[in-house]
């Protein structure tokens, strides 16, 4: 399921990375949790959302049994509809920013990495500070813009499956 959403530059970058987190973040993360460890539908599953100088886009993938397609395609939209229309905890919301900002301190561990990402955001036109203002947004997050962005972009998915062909 895909869903359009804002650039580097755009006022909802920060919550809607954190909404991602929320959402596929690691084993804590909520479909995680729901589709994998509860249900069992799913092998692998997450969501994705990379940082581009334009319009970007928010992806939630799951590789499931053929079996269980149907199963998974609905459990998927049951989390989403329920992130936008249920309020997240707070503590859910300090977990994905600390699993957020963790994750982003461990890729830039070394030098080589420090230097990419400066130069990345620099080209991206957002500034070599970008991350210095990046963390305190993150910070910012709260449950309320979690909804608030999941109710603006998790609207009208794009949807593709992949699945063998019958012999």
């Amino acid at each position: 399921m895909g869903y359009l959403a804002p650039s580097l530059a755009g006022e909802d970058y920060a919550a809607v990375k954190v909404l991602t987190t929320l959402l596929g973040g690691g084993m804590a993360g909520r479909l995680f949790v729901e589709l994998r460890d509860k249900q069992g539908l799913a092998y692998s599953l997450g969501a994705l959302y990379p940082s581009r100088a334009e319009t970007s886009f928010l992806v939630i993938h799951m590789g499931t049994a053929p079996e269980n397609l149907t199963r998974a395609e609905e459990g998927l939209r049951r989390e989403v509809a329920r992130i936008r229309e249920e309020r997240v905890t707070p503590k859910e919301v300090q977990r994905a920013k600390a699993y957020l900002l963790g994750s982003l301190a461990m890729d830039r561990r070394t030098n080589a990495r420090q230097a990419w990402y400066l130069a990345f955001f620099e080209l991206a036109g957002v500034g070599h500070e970008f991350l210095d203002r990046y963390a305190a947004a993150v910070e910012a997050v709260t449950a309320e813009d979690i909804q608030r962005v999941a109710g603006r972009y998790l609207a009208d998915p794009t949807v593709a499956v992949l699945k063998p062909i019958p012999k």
